[in-house]
């Protein structure tokens, strides 16, 4: 199981340090995905921007000469030199593909625009000129008309712009420029929307990934614990109810699972033969037939003391029964005790004779908090040694128990708290029962 173990920690260290590293590569290419479409919103932003404004100039001017209204012209050169919105484009569009080739073309484009508005400023020139305006804008100011166009008069030179910016040359021109700006600028959009595209499917392929490699650390790690419940937990759990049942352990499990149950067995056959090498009559007492000082002197070296609760008995005034009924009279007393702790107590806890008067019972594989049934069985004890009918002397019993916990190692510890709880009730009217603990925690 520890080499099994070892190779399913170091296969899932493994798929850890890939999940770690698929993390990482889907966590970059999310920011490189939210880049690119961050992007390309901005470069299709950028793209509307540099065609509303190319049209807005081309509007702006054609108002201008169609109703010669001023504010139009003013409008026209407004975003011309202050609201610059296609070079602002042109900026954003340089800064997020400056390697793509298109930006070459959609500069030529721009090269021709600005040829173009060459002939707006010319057209808008003439309509200056005819209108008599001598507020002319700073960048029509270098703008020289023709002596032919000099002596046109105010109406011709009027029509003269008009045409310039309504004939075909002037929609041809325009068109072809259009069409340049957008085929750049959908080449430029194409190609952001490609990494886009790339980005989208990188962060695709790694959140597969992560899913994959979760899935399999799940596996692992059930696995992991799956073996370790059913080849060392369950067993243990097992193990426990055998011993307290006094059972051998089944050797199943794991390795060093098997290996722990076979030593405790070979422990367990041990004891057992001890306990069965001695002959009845060298472990009982000859007149009770209950355990004698050396059977209680070897169950007390191998009892489980965390699991096991000791009573010494002590009949009360029995001197008095030999003195006055006889010490045949006292014997039949000392079998009726013997018979009654029997009866009263379980047939896996051991009932000794330790002195003239005196015994002792090993209650064994206790559960917690036993205190209640110990006085239960005192008390059925006392009340049947009470009892006359068979013709004995009635007797009661002092009790002094003990329970033991884990932080008892020794079993005289236990004795001298099962004693000094016997000397409680003797000290304080007898007949009765204290354990080690109620009203004291020491002698």
């Amino acid at each position: 199981m520890r080499r099994f173990s070892f190779l399913m920690l170091f296969f899932s260290l493994i798929v850890t340090a890939a999940l770690l590293y698929t993390t990482f590569n889907t966590v970059k290419a999310f920011r490189g995905l939210s880049e690119a479409t961050g992007d390309y919103i901005e470069l299709a932003s950028a793209a509307d921007a540099l065609m509303d404004a190319s049209d807005y100039l081309t509007e702006e001017v054609q108002r201008y000469t169609v109703i010669s209204d001023r504010t139009h012209l003013d409008n026209y050169f407004r975003e011309a030199e202050t609201d610059r919105r296609r070079e602002r484009a042109l900026a954003i569009m340089f800064r997020n593909a400056p390697d793509s080739p298109a930006l070459g073309q959609l500069q030529a484009a721009m090269k021709e625009s600005m040829e173009l508005m060459s002939r707006e400023y010319y057209a808008m020139r003439l309509m200056l000129d005819a209108a008599g305006d001598t507020d002319i804008p700073a960048a029509l100011q270098d703008v020289q008309l023709t002596e032919e166009d000099l002596a046109l008069d105010a109406e011709a030179k009027v029509d003269k712009a008009r045409m310039m910016m309504h004939d075909t040359e002037y929609y041809a021109q325009k068109s072809r420029i259009r069409e340049n700006m957008q085929e750049c600028v959908d080449t430029l959009t194409g190609s952001t929307q490609k990494v886009r595209d790339e980005m989208q499917a990188w962060t695709d392929r790694s959140l597969k990934w992560m899913i994959i490699l979760l899935v399999v650390q799940s596996i692992c790690i059930f696995k992991i614990l799956w073996l370790f419940s059913h080849l060392g937990v369950v067993p243990l759990l097992k193990a426990v109810g055998h011993i307290r049942k006094d059972e051998k352990l089944p050797v199943t499990g794991a390795q060093e699972f098997r290996y722990l149950a076979e030593t405790y067995n070979r422990m367990y056959h041990t004891y057992k033969k001890n306990i069965e090498s001695l002959s009845f009559k060298a472990s009982h007492d000859e007149l009770t037939g209950v355990y004698n000082r050396a059977g209680y002197e070897l169950i007390r070296a191998n009892v489980d003391i965390a699991t096991t609760a000791l009573l010494i008995l002590d009949v009360n005034f029995f001197k008095e029964i030999n003195d006055t009924s006889g010490h045949e009279t006292g014997d039949e007393a000392l079998k009726k005790i013997s018979r009654v702790l029997t009866e009263n107590f379980r047939s896996d806890d051991y009932i000794c004779r330790i002195g003239g008067d005196e015994f002792a019972v090993f209650m064994v594989h206790l559960k917690d908090h036993p205190e209640e049934l110990i006085r239960r069985k005192v008390d059925q004890v006392n009340a049947a040694l009470a009892d006359t009918a068979d013709g004995s002397p009635a007797v009661s019993m002092s009790v002094g128990a003990a329970v033991g916990d884990e932080s008892i190692t020794d079993s005289q510890e236990l004795f001298h708290r099962a004693d000094a709880a016997l000397y409680h009730v003797k000290e304080n009217g007898r007949q009765g029962c204290c354990i080690y603990g109620d009203e004291i925690s020491g002698s």
